[in-house]
């Protein structure tokens, strides 16, 4: 159970710096420091694009990915809520609407397969796993992708960042909202990130045996 309140706690975070402030510096270093607190309890993924790689890393299993994805979007549900309550405005995330849908897909699937495939070089590397620069690392990732394609796409990178204030508008009488309508895309193309980053990372691995 601790596993899954770190993951919700964790993601509950990210979110709400993430719409607080829209500060990739601050998003960044949010981050680390959540991975630094979570990561001898559950890993810290805060991220189902990064639980996804983890079971084919071979780090969790299918049923703890279920769970701790349901933990992410719940934190993420959570973190949308107090930013209404702080704020009395609603979190949409949607691409820069001079950003075509390719190229917005494009942007999230380069940068999510940076930062998942950075994760597993440093977080699970038999060569580098336990190291302790491991969340500045990770953190310094998602500094330079919202730098690079905040103003693209947003840089969400981040299925359950997407998904949680969509759900949230609706349960808050918004309807069909804006983030609602370019969250399949978020969450198809972060997943497919993860995922080639994994199969990527553990050739690798194959081919250095």
């Amino acid at each position: 159970m601790k596993k899954y309140s770190i993951e919700f706690f964790g993601t509950f975070f990210l979110l709400l710096i993430s719409a607080l402030t829209e500060n990739p510096i601050a998003i960044g270093l949010g981050l680390a420091s959540l991975i630094y607190i979570g990561a001898h309890i559950s890993g810290a993924h805060y991220n189902p694009a990064v639980s996804i790689a983890m079971v084919i890393r071979g780090e969790i299993s299918r049923t703890e990915c279920l769970k701790y994805t349901i933990a992410q979007i719940l934190g993420a549900i959570a973190g949308s809520f107090i930013y209404f309550l702080i704020t009395n405005n609603i979190f949409e995330i949607q691409p820069d609407s001079n950003t075509t849908r390719v190229q917005f897909l494009i942007a999230e699937f380069i940068f999510t397969f940076l930062l998942v495939i950075t994760i597993l070089f440093v977080g699970t590397h038999p060569k580098l796993k336990d190291n302790q620069f491991y969340g500045a690392v990770i953190g310094l990732t998602v500094i330079a992708s919202q730098y690079s394609i905040g103003e693209i796409s947003s840089s969400v990178l981040n299925p359950a960042i997407s998904l949680g204030p969509s759900l949230f508008n609706i349960f808050n009488g918004q309807g069909l909202n804006i983030s609602l309508a370019f969250s399949p895309y978020y969450i198809f193309i972060t997943i497919i990130g993860g995922v080639f980053a994994a199969y990527l990372f553990k050739f690798y691995l194959k081919e250095k045996q």
